[in-house]
């Protein structure tokens, strides 16, 4: 019996598995990536927000400098790997505000940014939403026959303070 061909067979059987493993887990890096990207992104435009915020009535055109010109300029300067022409207001990219009821304690129905018809005024505890979906998919073939299009989706959101900043008065917990 000859076995000098038998690695060479093994080899052979082995390569197609480790090359899909490798394949798979460098798209699976490059979709956690884009996903970590969009966080931060995220996380920079509700920053922006924060600070930014409008204290009062604005105009459309206001509003939708706020919520369409300057937060999404915020969110794309962080992106390397999601295209930047794939962030599109209303379909991709979305603003809420959650209007906070001192009645009820709780956050009142969303209101999608830039607000229509009212005249909305942001108040102290209200809350800023962003939250965006981007569709990729893989650059492997392979991956791609078996997984066409991954859709990557991240809210946030983030309650306004005053504008005089944080409240620091006596603490509400009880001493140790």
């Amino acid at each position: 019996m000859k076995r000098q061909g038998q690695g060479l067979v093994e080899f052979a059987l082995a390569l197609p598995l480790v090359l899909f493993l490798v394949m798979a887990i460098a798209d699976f890096g490059r979709i956690l990536l884009i996903y970590a990207e969009l966080a931060g992104g995220v996380r920079e435009a509700l920053r922006y927000a924060m600070v930014n915020a409008p204290s009062g009535t604005l105009k459309q055109d206001q509003w939708n400098a706020f919520c369409y010109g300057a937060m999404l300029d915020q969110l794309k300067a962080t992106l390397v790997l999601s295209p930047k022409s794939a962030l599109i207001p209303q379909q991709t990219y979305f603003v809420y505000f959650e209007p906070f009821r001192y009645d009820t304690n709780r956050f009142d129905t969303p209101v999608l940014c830039p607000p229509t018809g009212k005249n909305f005024v942001l108040k102290r505890e209200d809350r800023i939403v962003v939250e965006v979906r981007v569709r990729t998919s893989p650059v492997t073939p392979l991956i791609q026959a078996i997984l066409p299009q991954v859709q990557i989706q991240y809210r946030a959101g983030r309650t306004l303070f005053p504008p005089d900043g944080v409240y620091f008065g006596p603490s509400q917990l009880p001493n140790p």
